[in-house]
């Protein structure tokens, strides 16, 4: 039996590969839970709920391991984000954030990142984990690699405060409280000074780096606005208070250290020219703007969040950089330098192309995998790996192409794994003309052989005479069977996320070869010598010389068997179709079902979950997404400078079925609808007035839901489900009737003092009897609601309502709990009912 912690990581990769927001979310309210306090200053204040927490101490992983759970699966979220919003013509920003909690705060807050990956001019990359170190970001690098898949021009950098006050820190830099000491004689000078120090290092180690390595990558970092200690708080009022330091001089204390750290960070500006720094002393807000003694709540996140867009803006309007999209505030002006993919050479038209090889797999083994690509697949009997037979053939070949006056660019040129999307990337970036992504092959049987090139099932022109090209010159030389003879136009097809036109330039041709099976023991023996491996190369290289000198184009003669190899591994993932069933297609149309493919996993359309007849359009979706900018800007608007915010920030997915995850919506329609189309799958909206309802929900006055909320489709609706479909909109004569019970749901939430999440509010009578309802629900009457509470228990949750019920006459109904499934039901039927469910 798998251990726990390999089943986790077995969820998230699956929920990543299927862009599935939704189930990363629910991992993270299952998994976790609101905590009294953080192990870590600038950690987030929660805990793995106690069953557990019980499960990963058998497994012998560490509470921070265990913590380091939730940083993983927010950062896989934010993964899944940013590969939604640059999968199709995204003209904006692509950015990497590195930092600690201010960056990502798991579940309970929408930090700085999450404002600023709502703009639709920016793509955030993120290797942000609460409770982080800045002189371990400055040790691991993360941010190389992930600078390198991106192409991003812009680092946001959060970090120091743990340093600065974890482990006691603060303790050992405080002074005794005697009568007469200033604030400024309260901290330990020297102590200061070298914990100060320490970390500017970091903060230099990592933008000379930058320089080095990226010199036109621009960072921007921030020092913390001096926040409220908290009488008994773990990292500010408990030590200051240890020090006998009166409660009126803990804010100007901390004051004096956070100035200190404040203006030495800045300083780093004159040194560093890559460097800017963002004030954000006196911009998060008042007391109600601070969600704990380190962090700011939602609203004081996104005053935040503000100062780094006008830092950015400014940077770019003082020409900063050349871009070929318009930010925020910025009228749009020349397009983005890119590198020539020619130069001059002799020979023939196309030479001194630039040209991208990607050596397929690498890096460590499971259960490492990035963004669909594992770090190996084909084995030889004698234990010869892929990873290292396609990144030698890559570097013979960029040998071979260079000497005849090409430029090659190589993915990787070490054993390492890079996503699906960061390959294709390295090509777009370049706009390079040519893409070929190198493996072997590897059979079920171990007795086939041959060669096959394939191309996307979206593929262009230019990708089908590339194909043609390199398996013409590849079976030539090698004097294997040619697997791509018998497939229409001698081209094999299958949707690969490493080749889908949505990842590269237009004019790119890109194609996947697979070389021969390494896994035959005679074909192993071949690539054990230089000399098969240099014909493999050279081979290669003349079929990408053809393709540039003339734009080959040929037939092949009749021949292949039912063997499948390497190169659908990925499709296999994506279909949940066995080896087998493909290897009777034998690769052909992989993927090719109306979806469209990003990072090798098949990202469903709106046909992928429609009946024929029906459906839900995206002209339904817009009305949702709409209506939930609507919201969100009205409440903006009427929100004071130091007002907490509401629930349209802290919103996330919860899994006691499926509820929307309104706080991704706003990312962009595509994301957003990514989101809304399986929740409203097979749902018949041609007659449904969404501008009237928006208006009527709009008049019941309502401080935390949007209208949106009360449209919750139930988990059993959803597309696989065992009630898919049978939900409906709620028919408009019964809107009248959630009016009360949304206002007695919006009290609760007032009372609770956290975010509530609608699990379930209109049943349509089909629907209702398919998930086995009680025949007189109203939920049928759109008088119901369940739900339940971000934090607290319960029974917490259970007596509120109860206590609500009793405040209004028009709140007199029916309260159910059910313990079991963590959550509250409620009506307004008129008189009072109790149950356990």
């Amino acid at each position: 039996m798998e251990n726990f912690e390999a089943e986790l990581q077995r969820r998230v990769d699956e929920a990543v590969a299927a862009n599935d927001l939704a189930t990363l979310d629910g991992l993270l309210r299952t998994l976790y839970e609101k905590a009294v306090e953080a192990d870590r200053p600038l950690d987030a204040a929660i805990q793995l709920r106690p069953e557990f927490s019980e499960k990963i101490g058998k497994e012998g992983l560490e509470s921070n391991l265990a913590f380091t759970w939730a940083n993983r699966i927010a950062r896989a979220k934010r993964r899944v984000i940013y590969r939604l919003k640059t999968a199709g013509a995204f003209n904006g920003m692509k950015i990497v954030s590195e930092g600690d909690s201010w960056w990502q705060y798991p579940l309970l807050l929408e930090d700085v990142i999450d404002h600023l990956s709502g703009d639709p001019d920016k793509a955030i990359y993120s290797l942000c984990a609460a409770g982080d170190l800045i002189e371990r970001m400055a040790n691991e690098k993360e941010y190389v690699l992930a600078l390198e898949e991106t192409g991003a021009e812009l680092l946001l950098l959060s970090g120091g405060g743990n340093d600065l006050l974890g482990d006691g820190a603060l303790e050992k830099i405080l002074v005794k409280f005697t009568k007469g000491k200033k604030p400024s004689d309260l901290l330990d000078a020297a102590k200061l000074k070298a914990a100060v120090e320490a970390i500017l290092g970091h903060y230099s180690v990592i933008l000379n780096d930058l320089v080095t390595r990226f010199p036109k990558v621009h960072v921007f970092g921030h020092a913390y606005d001096l926040p409220f200690p908290i009488s008994g708080g773990k990292w500010l009022g408990g030590p200051l208070k240890k020090a006998g330091i009166p409660a009126a001089l803990w804010r100007p204390v901390i004051e004096v250290l956070l100035d200190r750290f404040s203006d030495e960070l800045k300083g780093l500006q004159s040194t560093f020219s890559n460097f800017t720094f963002v004030d954000l002393r006196g911009k998060v807000g008042g007391e109600l703007s601070w969600h704990d003694e380190l962090h700011p709540t939602n609203s004081g996140f996104g005053r935040a969040a503000q100062e780094f867009r006008a830092a950015i803006v400014e940077w770019i309007g003082a020409g900063g950089v050349e871009r070929s999209f318009a930010p925020r505030g910025i009228a749009r002006g020349g397009g983005l330098s890119l590198p020539a993919t020619h130069a001059a050479g002799p020979g023939f038209e196309g030479a001194g192309a630039l040209i991208v090889l990607d050596p397929g797999h690498g890096g460590v083994p499971p259960p490492n995998k990035i963004d669909g690509s594992s770090w190996n697949n084909a084995v030889g009997p004698d234990g010869t790996l892929e990873k290292s037979l396609t990144i030698d053939v890559a570097r013979r070949a960029r040998g071979v192409l260079q000497s005849r006056g090409h430029t090659v660019k190589l993915t990787r040129d070490q054993d390492r794994n890079l996503g699906l999307t960061a390959r294709a990337t390295v090509a777009k970036n370049s706009n390079a003309p040519v893409f070929v992504s190198i493996h072997f092959n590897a059979s079920e049987t171990h007795t086939a052989q041959g060669t096959e090139t394939f191309v996307h099932t979206n593929h262009s022109d230019a990708s089908r005479r590339l194909c043609l090209a390199v398996q013409a010159k590849m079976v030539a030389a090698l004097g294997l069977r040619d697997r791509n003879a018998g497939h229409p136009g001698g081209i094999k097809k299958a949707g690969f996320g490493v080749l889908s036109r949505a990842e590269h330039a237009a004019a790119t041709a890109c194609v996947l070869l697979e070389v021969s099976f390494l896994d035959r023991a005679d074909e192993e023996e071949k690539l054990k010598t230089d000399a098969y491996r240099d014909k493999i190369a050279a081979a290669l290289a003349d079929g990408i010389e053809a393709y540039l000198r003339t734009g080959l184009e040929g037939a092949f003669g009749i021949a292949g068997d039912g063997q499948i190899g390497d190169a659908v591994e990925l499709a296999m993932t994506s279909t949940a179709h066995s080896m087998e069933g493909l290897a009777q297609e034998d690769g052909e149309g992989i993927g090719d079902g109306g979806g469209r493919h990003v990072g090798g996993y098949a990202l469903a359309e709106e046909a992928d979950y429609a009946e024929p007849g029906r459906g839900t359009s995206d002209d339904f979706i817009r009305e949702i997404l709409a209506s939930e900018k609507k919201y969100n800007a009205e409440k903006a608007a009427a929100a004071g400078p130091d007002e907490s915010g509401n629930d349209r920030g802290e919103f996330a997915y919860v899994d006691i079925g499926s509820a929307l995850d309104f706080d991704s919506l706003g990312v962009s329609f595509e994301s957003g609808a990514a989101i809304l189309r399986p929740v409203f799958a097979n749902v018949e909206s041609s007659g449904f007035d969404m501008a009237t309802y928006v208006a009527f929900i709009d008049q019941l006055e309502l401080e935390h839901f949007s209208p949106a909320e009360f449209l919750v489709m139930g988990a059993s609706n959803q597309p696989g489900a065992s009630c898919a479909g049978k939900n409906t909109l709620p028919p408009r004569e019964l809107w009248p009737r959630i009016a009360n019970t949304a206002k007695m749901l919006d009290e609760i939430r007032r009372r609770l003092g956290a975010p509530v999440r609608i699990l379930s509010c209109y049943r349509s009578p089909a629907y209702n009897s398919c998930i086995g309802g009680e025949s007189a629900s109203l939920h049928m009457k759109f008088n119901a609601i369940d739900w339940r509470c971000d934090s607290g228990t319960v029974q917490e949750w259970h007596r509120a309502a109860k206590e609500v019920r009793r405040s209004k006459p028009a709140f007199l109904g029916g309260v159910g709990l059910y313990i079991n499934s963590r959550f509250i039901h409620i009506d307004t039927r008129g008189h009072e009912a109790n149950w356990q469910g």
